[in-house]
């Protein structure tokens, strides 16, 4: 996810995501012991004593309710560490040995924890987002040589970290349905498993959710994320000012929705429309390569690039009447300049 997590680190820098993601796919049955009015960012960077550094993702950290106070008269705590990945990586058990290894070292108060024999539990989560569901172990260790025995089986069982596996999710509509409904992390899996015509739908629900200045920094991630998925189609997507320029418009729920869907209806057309012309451009490269060669459909697309649904029709009519790919190629030409 090296060129588009930055979007995800975003998202994941507001609190209410990260207390979302434990209380709806990571801890719903003991979330409630702890306090997420605690929740604080750590530093994600994490250099060791052979000044051996490694850039984490985001890491948090939030208190707990129940269990004995510590001898400075805190609370416990519990680490959450989290990581974007947009492919599974045999290594992810060791790099999040390594981080979490390097993160106490770098945290002052965990290091005197660890003295008094208290230190903190952490929460290692992979977040994935491929094409593939999730296929690397979780485990920090591998089998052991020989028949197992009780002590290895109990390391085999400690898990290095959990995945929350986008792909795995999206190909089961059943458990899709069950997703914890008003849940942010709910919001970015559909996003992420949309198609290009429901993106804007679902962008503006995320908007219209969650409206207050408090949720800004998720608004931009969630848009900036959406940006990505329809670019990726060849669509575009209107700019995040547009959005946040109708939550400033609010007079209201009601003239909020009717304002967001009467631009949503707005966008949905304009989504549309362009993927229409993306493949009628796609279909003429097709056409152009069989009728002619690979170069031919390669210029040919070139010189479409941008084209309105009438120039189209015109390019499609010419690859049946011309005699060859030049023939073809100098009609365009010649269209376009004097278009």
């Amino acid at each position: 996810m090296a060129t588009s997590d930055h979007p995800f680190k975003l998202m994941h820098a507001d609190p209410r995501m990260v207390e979302d993601t434990l209380r709806g796919f990571i801890a719903p049955d003991w979330a409630g012991r702890l306090d997420f009015n605690t929740l604080a960012p750590l530093d994600k960077e994490h250099i060791g004593p052979t000044l051996h550094g490694r850039i984490g993702d985001k890491a948090w950290r939030v208190e707990r309710r129940d269990g004995a106070t510590l001898a400075d008269g805190r609370r416990p705590y519990l680490i959450v560490l989290l990581e974007f990945q947009s492919e599974a990586d045999a290594d992810m058990a060791w790099r999040m040995h390594e981080h979490l290894y390097l993160l106490e070292l770098n945290q002052r108060d965990i290091g005197a924890h660890r003295r008094e024999g208290r230190p903190p539990e952490v929460l290692a989560v992979v977040i994935h987002n491929g094409a593939k569901p999730w296929s690397a172990s979780t485990v920090r260790f591998g089998p052991l040589l020989g028949p197992p025995t009780e002590a290895g089986r109990r390391l085999n069982r400690w898990q290095a970290y959990v995945v929350i596996d986008y792909p795995a999710l999206a190909g089961d509509h059943a458990l899709m349905g069950r997703l914890p409904s008003g849940n942010r992390q709910t919001a970015l899996i559909r996003l992420e498993s949309a198609s290009g015509g429901d993106v804007p739908r679902l962008l503006a629900e995320v908007f219209r959710r969650w409206n207050g200045p408090e949720s800004a920094g998720l608004r931009r991630g969630f848009h900036a994320r959406a940006a990505h998925l329809l670019r990726r189609r060849g669509l575009t997507l209107p700019p995040l000012s547009d959005y946040e320029r109708m939550l400033a418009q609010e007079q209201g729920a009601r003239e909020m929705t009717t304002l967001m869907e009467a631009r949503l209806q707005e966008w949905h057309d304009n989504v549309i429309a362009q993927g229409v012309q993306q493949g009628q451009a796609d279909l003429l490269h097709r056409l152009a390569e069989r009728r002619f060669d690979g170069e031919t459909a390669r210029r040919l697309s070139g010189l479409l690039d941008g084209a309105d649904a009438d120039r189209l029709i015109e390019a499609g009519d010419w690859i049946v009447e011309c005699a060859s790919g030049d023939e073809l190629l100098d009609r365009l030409r010649q269209a376009g300049a004097e278009g």
